[in-house]
């Protein structure tokens, strides 16, 4: 009776904090190891132990400080420090992502890519692992304790020592062991060398690195990659990495946009293919307003785009052909429906060449589009692949569009055509659209539920009906609808 007397006394003199509903649910408890001695301007890499045997796979994308659902907090003197990249809310799913890359970074992740550490000092450091729950956004799965870390200054002739020997084993270093150790471990040092290595390294055949390397160069001075890229790009010539780099970082771009283009218009006739297409490609991506070219410059593009159709069809340059493409359709230049028909007359970029040509709006173009649509494509049964722009010849040319979907319609023996042009009828409020969808409900096709779908999304009266209402909704759509 007194223990019980005692507990009350204290629970209303001392009350305890309330438990939060975080709190409250299980989270385990992860040990993290961090190195001792840890130097300035070397690789920090947190060893991570998961109570439930979690395996850490590192990189996580393409972007060398994104940890996706991996969050790491440092403190110095009690403060939070701001890390380079935010842990992102927004992502669900009940898997952290990683590259599918055999032999990556197991269970360690790079804190130095995160936190650039630049002064000496006692830091604390705790990891924490998300996990996305249905109806409540991402939760904490597992964190650690906060543990010390001891950054000093390196001892003279380490640091050398140290990256001499990493920038060595770059070249030949298998593609796993590259983006899960080599490179991120070199990217802690902001010595020029390691960042003329990711310039070139934005050159590798494999995507996955190339994309890597050339994201890894936001984490430099910017000055100092504008000094190095030009002459690179001078003497190589751009690739995808790099153009894809620039589209995304416009303020790195701007002040050297017009050497950039001044670079890559050699390269377009390449005897190259992935040269002449990465010129292509970033030819138009500056071309935009965004990058502030002159009216001189962006004409000097059009005109090596245009003008370079027949050398990239004698190549046989898909991918140059479906930049190209995208370019004559945003332009639209005098010679730009010309030139897209003869990319779909080589097989080039068929399928955005021929919506390309929609863009233009030009009804003398529907016999022909019709005429392809109706065509049987043994390497495409179904028809995937025209059924895009089938869809687009109701949206870009409207009513005069109309016989030439219902002749698509009755005549094409693929099904996504057929399925297309009986959506795009249906938006024309047309009754052979209506029939067609009829007739799937009856027939129970394959492809049944994928309509029904889209029904229910295009018609919010039917969301939530059932057969019976929705052939009745169909049905009723179908009597009233144009038929001639």
């Amino acid at each position: 009776m007194r223990r019980i007397v005692l507990l009350a006394w204290l629970a209303v003199t001392y009350p305890f904090p309330a438990f939060s509903q975080q709190s409250m649910r299980a989270v385990g408890l992860t040990k993290i190891s961090l190195p001792d001695p840890a130097y300035i301007g070397m690789p920090i890499w947190m060893e991570v132990e998961s109570p439930i045997g979690y395996r850490i796979h590192y990189p996580s994308s393409t972007t060398p400080n994104d940890f996706d659902c991996y969050e790491v907090a440092v403190k110095r003197h009690g403060q939070l420090v701001s890390p380079r990249i935010a842990f992102v809310e927004a992502r669900t799913g009940s898997a952290c992502g990683w590259l599918g890359v055999a032999d990556i970074a197991d269970s360690k992740l790079p804190i130095h890519l995160q936190y650039p550490l630049t002064e000496p000092d006692t830091y604390m450091v705790r990891f924490t692992r998300r996990k996305y729950q249905p109806g409540q956004g991402m939760q904490i799965a597992e964190q650690s304790d906060w543990v010390p870390l001891e950054l000093r200054r390196a001892p003279p002739g380490i640091l050398e020592a140290w990256l001499t020997k990493e920038l060595a084993i770059v070249h030949g270093a298998p593609q796993g062991h590259l983006l899960g150790e080599v490179l991120p471990a070199l990217l802690a040092s902001r010595d020029p060398r390691v960042l003329r290595t990711m310039i070139d390294t934005s050159y590798d055949g494999n995507p996955m690195v190339s994309q890597y390397a050339a994201n890894s160069l936001r984490l430099f001075e910017v000055e100092r990659v504008r000094n190095q890229l030009l002459p690179i790009l001078r003497g190589r010539g751009p690739n995808d990495a790099l153009d894809w780099f620039f589209s995304s970082d416009v303020d790195l771009v701007l002040p050297i946009a017009r050497q950039i283009v001044a670079d890559s218009l050699p390269y377009l006739r390449s005897q190259v293919p992935s040269t002449a297409e990465a010129a292509a490609h970033v030819l138009v991506i500056l071309r935009d307003p965004h990058f502030g070219l002159s009216t001189d410059t962006v004409s000097r593009i059009a005109d090596a785009l245009t003008g370079d159709v027949d050398f990239i069809i004698s190549q046989r340059n898909d991918k140059a052909a479906w930049w190209i493409a995208n370019f004559l359709g945003q332009a639209r230049p005098a010679m730009g429906r010309e030139l897209l028909w003869k990319l779909v007359a080589a097989g080039l970029s068929t399928e955005q060449s021929l919506s390309c040509i929609t863009w233009f709006h030009d009804p003398s173009d529907l016999p022909g589009l019709a005429r392809i649509a109706k065509q049987y494509d043994s390497s495409d049964p179904y028809g995937y692949k025209h059924s895009s722009f089938v869809m687009e010849l109701q949206t870009e040319y409207g009513a005069v569009a109309r016989p030439y979907l219902r002749d698509i319609l009755a005549s094409s023996k693929q099904v996504w055509v057929r399925t297309a042009a009986a959506k795009a009828l249906v938006l024309m409020d047309d009754r052979a659209g209506w029939q067609f969808f009829v007739g799937v409900l009856k027939q129970r096709s394959f492809y049944r539920g994928e309509m029904v779908q889209w029904l229910r999304d295009a018609f919010p009266a039917i969301r939530n009906a059932d057969d019976a209402e929705m052939r009745n909704f169909l049905e009723s759509k179908a009597t009233c609808a144009r038929a001639e």
